[in-house]
């Protein structure tokens, strides 16, 4: 699947932020986010005002090797959380715009060590926890299927016996598949598991175990956003369970 247009993600990470900033500010800043229950709601905004700052950080220094990562701390008033969320936004958006989306940076997926990867990265970060603080959202479908493929990028390239996190090391398998079908879109991702990690294609096969519904549905399970349905699952639970459980930041 390509990439949707470098002027779509930035146009998308302006209306994610203002969208979420809107879900948070409906919310107690020390409620527990129940899809990430280590987290408050003022957690989640540091999470994502730190992540749009990291990245413009990575780009501004044109980084040739990983960047110090620094957690930060979201404003104390929540009052002043839309603005903090937007300015973070905002500087990656024009950070990426003032270097060219294609110009060189470092980023942990080899093959796309680009500054676009980092604004596509953070619309896809910020669309799931919009959804962590808003569940009953809706999202535009290829905009739902790019998140899908962003997110097996993610795991096909860090995973297997030389990841660092124990639990990636784990996504390994003998030829194990699994197809994710989009029902309402035609959408479709086979994933195959080998000894030295995973792989993913825009396919259609038969696998080992098959998991389809619209196209919002299967970004938010392999997310771990929601649980499968099971008059969806068609195959090996088991196996589509496991992958579930490894596949998660």
């Amino acid at each position: 699947m390509d990439w949707l247009e470098p002027r779509r993600y930035a146009a998308e990470l302006e209306v994610e932020t203002d969208r979420l900033a809107g879900a948070v500010g409906r919310l107690s800043p020390a409620a527990v986010v129940p899809t990430c229950p280590d987290w408050t709601v003022r957690d989640l905004v540091a999470h994502v005002g730190t992540g749009h700052r990291y990245a413009t950080g990575v780009i501004e220094r044109a980084a040739t090797a990983p960047v110090p990562f620094e957690a930060l701390r979201a404003p104390e008033d929540p009052g002043d959380w839309p603005g903090w969320l937007a300015a973070g936004a905002r500087g990656l958006v024009e950070a990426v715009g003032k270097h060219g989306f294609d110009s060189p940076v470092w980023t942990f997926i080899p093959a796309h060590r680009i500054a676009g990867f980092w604004l596509r990265r953070m619309v896809h970060d910020e669309i799931i926890h919009r959804f962590d603080a808003d569940p009953a959202g809706d999202l535009a479908a290829d905009l739902a299927a790019d998140g899908i493929a962003d997110l097996l990028t993610v795991f096909a390239t860090v995973t297997g016996p030389a990841a660092a996190d124990p639990r990636r090391r784990q996504l390994t398998g003998a030829g194990e598949t699994l197809l994710l079908r989009a029902t309402d879109t035609g959408g479709r991702w086979l994933v195959t598991l080998h000894g030295g990690g995973m792989r993913w294609e825009e396919a259609e096969a038969e696998a080992d175990v098959v998991y389809q519904g619209p196209v919002l549905d299967l970004l938010l399970v392999v997310n771990r956003r929601r649980p499968p349905a099971a008059d969806r699952v068609h195959g090996d639970r088991q196996l589509l369970d496991r992958w579930l459980d490894l596949i998660r930041f």
